[in-house]
Order: C-alpha cells, then structure tokens, then sequence
C-alpha cells in the first residue's frame, strides 16, 4: 500500500537506508474518483475563470482563457474520459503538454500525493476510461487512479 508520505518523514529516511523513487502526484477529485496527474506536467492551478469558446472546436475543448497575457486551450477532462458532469468544478490545472500549455477543468484540488515507484500497480481497469490510466496505487484514501496525460493529449482527441 502507497503511503501518502510527509515531507519531514522522507529526509529522515533517507538518512536511514537508500528509498525506492518516491513519485509525486497531483491528487484531483472528478465526479468521486481520486485521480492522480504527475507533479512534473502541472505548471499551476488557478479558480475557474470565464472560458471563451472557440467555434467549429470539438465539444471536449471548452475554449480558451487568458492567464498574463498567454492564451491557452481549455479541456473538459470529464468529457474526455466520458465521466458524468453532476458536480460543479472548481478548479482548472494548467500543465505543461506536447502542445504547449493546457488546461484541464476539475472538480477539486486533493493536494500532492507521494507514492514509490515500487508501490505503482498496473492498470487493471476494463473499458470506460481504461485507456487513459498508466497506473493505480493503493493510498490512504482509497484507490488513487494515475492519469496518462500523453495519452489524452494525443492527436487523435483533436489536439492539436
């Protein structure tokens, strides 16, 4: 079972005995799953603001927002992963992609999650989403459900 590890307690393992790679994820709510995006593809995250649409777009790109001065895609992750819209979102994660910066829209922050490497389980999900999920790890909370974020940025999910 991962842990969900606090800072202080890692340096002083290390201190110890070598550690397996600890990876860090961001921890977000969509409908009631736990999901986790890789720390180093998330640039920041910011409120939901007015998302301009962008017309003749495909219906998984909300539009587009403006942050300082740089435009950039707006994604219903939901909608990508053919989850339910019940609960309202509050959230949008701007991460670094082969297109440049996106973002996604989400229900809600969980904050970051540490996991080792060795605790990652291979996918053993079956349809709905399945594709898009590199890997799951057991964690404090449940199920913590790792997103391949490449995948869902590929060509064939209209991106560019």
């Amino acid at each position: 079972m991962a842990n969900i590890l606090k800072a202080e307690n890692t340096v002083a393992q290390r201190g110890k005995k070598a550690q397996a790679n600890i990876l860090e994820f961001l921890a977000i709510y969509l409908e009631s799953e736990l999901m986790g995006i890789p720390l180093t593809k998330v640039v920041e995250i910011t409120k939901m603001r007015d998302i301009v649409p962008v017309p003749f777009s495909k219906s998984h790109i909300r539009g587009v927002i403006n942050i300082r001065g740089e435009i950039m895609a707006i994604v219903s992750l939901k909608e990508t992963l053919g989850l339910n819209e019940t609960r309202e979102s509050q959230r949008i994660v701007i991460l670094e992609t082969r297109f440049g910066k996106i973002g996604i829209i989400v229900d809600e922050i969980y904050g970051v999650i540490k996991v080792k490497e060795d605790d990652l389980e291979p996918n053993p999900m079956v349809g709905r989403y399945s594709e898009y999920v590199k890997n799951i790890a057991q964690v404090e909370n449940g199920i913590l459900i790792i997103i391949d974020i490449d995948k869902i940025f590929e060509d064939k999910n209209g991106f560019p």
